[in-house]
């Protein structure tokens, strides 16, 4: 293990030379652990670094916070701290500890323990090793489960019968590794993964816990191919009867990998689009049903529903009512911009999309350089005419029909000078 912790960066392993001389003065074993060693004897470099202590992890961390010039943030439910280095990166610091569930699906109760019942809780060989840090034993691979067999092998196996009974989200988890890593479950691993799924386990898990496990797909560098997986397994169909992966879906996420400049580099939704493209197409007591099932944030929550408001409005493009670049922007300016830039990458219809292009592109960012002063200034009375004059104005702006800001200012006076003229 020695030769896989010379890959890391060598600021990164003098940090960790560093919090190893701090374990020895404080008399505490410490331990690379899990993900990070994983990744480590896969030739992968991380940038997040995962430690455990044989001992009291927080009051380490505190310490090492101190001694590195970093800042330290408690964890306490956890018995978990991170302390970020002056230089960007962090470590994650956890007393070792064991969990016991007081229920299918709950979250665990965790406790002190050594090192040993630590790897013990964990979910699959691969992630149950550890690497120690003290001097007198620095680099030795901690392996009681034979993961680095696993590795090799290129398996994913749970450590115990019960373990997709004790934590249903090992289930999603355990395709995310198996796809990300192109490993296979192990064949015992398999069947009971198949056992649980029927056994309707995933109905344990709290709609929060699920979601943040379909949102940890979909910012996989490739979600489909365990979106896919998780199909052939049954387990969408176990998560909601009305959830399936198809072509259409592997479409749709290959249209949303491809998004060109439509969103900038702050965008933050796409694993949003992603679950849109999911739950699409589907009637709208079945929507309901999955948001009710799921408990999403208000952003997700209305990019979801917004897909069955869209229905209408294709249906008004399609028959002529919806014609003009106003009438587009008047019918979807309050749908969400998350569900409108999904339509902008997906929509199968050339013409309906390059409308929700336009509209995502630059109509949605229009506004007037006018407002209630300038009418005003123009000698237009106030009233509820304001509102329809401003809204008029705009719709010449979008359609093209004017440009500037005299334009505008003469524009609502033409409208104004209209709306009371006697009629001959």
């Amino acid at each position: 293990m020695k030769e896989a912790i010379a890959q890391l960066p060598e600021g990164i392993r003098e940090r960790l030379r560093q919090a190893g001389r701090l374990a020895d003065e404080s008399e505490l074993d410490l331990y690379l652990v899990g993900g990070t060693v994983r990744d480590m004897l896969l030739g992968c470099a991380r940038a997040d670094i995962d430690l455990a202590v044989d001992g009291d992890g927080m009051g380490f961390a505190s310490r090492l916070a101190r001694r590195t010039e970093g800042r330290y943030t408690p964890h306490a439910r956890f018995l978990t701290a991170t302390v970020d280095l002056p230089e960007g990166n962090s470590l994650d610091v956890a007393t070792a500890r064991g969990e016991t569930y007081e229920r299918p699906g709950a979250l665990p109760r965790v406790a002190p323990a050594s090192m040993d019942v630590d790897l013990a809780r964990r979910d699959f060989t691969i992630n149950a090793m550890a690497v120690s840090l003290n001097a007198r034993n620095f680099g030795n691979l901690v392996d009681p489960f034979n993961g680095r067999g696993d590795l090799r092998s290129r398996m994913v196996r749970i450590l115990h019968d019960q373990s997709f009974i004790d934590d249903p989200t090992r289930l999603l988890r355990a395709i995310r590794f198996e796809q990300r890593l192109r490993f296979r479950l192990e064949r015992e691993t398999e069947r009971r993964f198949r056992e649980a799924v029927s056994g309707g386990v995933i109905g344990n898990l709290s709609g929060p816990r699920l979601l943040e496990q379909l949102r940890l797909i979909c910012v996989e560098p490739d979600p489909w191919p365990v979106f896919n997986r998780l199909e052939r397994l049954d387990t969408l169909k176990a998560i909601h009867p009305a959830l399936a992966s198809d072509d259409g879906l592997k479409t749709l996420v290959q249209e949303i990998s491809r998004p060109g400049d439509l969103a900038s580099s702050a965008y933050d939704g796409w694993w949003i689009l992603y679950l849109v493209a999911l739950f699409r197409p589907r009637r709208e007591e079945t929507l309901h049903g999955i948001v009710d099932r799921l408990k999403p944030n208000r952003r997700l929550r209305k990019a979801i529903e917004d897909m069955s408001r869209w229905s209408g409005v294709e249906q008004s493009v399609q028959s002529g009512r919806i014609d003009t670049p106003a009438d587009f922007y008047r019918a979807v300016r309050t749908i969400s911009e998350d569900t409108m830039l999904f339509l902008t990458l997906t929509h199968p219809d050339d013409a309906v999309r390059r409308r929700c292009e336009t509209y995502y592109r630059h109509h949605r960012h229009t506004r007037l350089s006018i407002d209630g002063e300038t009418l005003k200034e123009l000698k237009i009375p106030e009233g509820p005419a304001y509102g329809q004059i401003l809204d008029e104005v705009l719709s010449m702006k979008i359609n093209g029909e004017i440009e500037t800001a005299e334009e505008e200012r003469r524009a609502a006076r033409d409208l104004w000078s209209r709306r009371n003229r006697p009629e001959s």
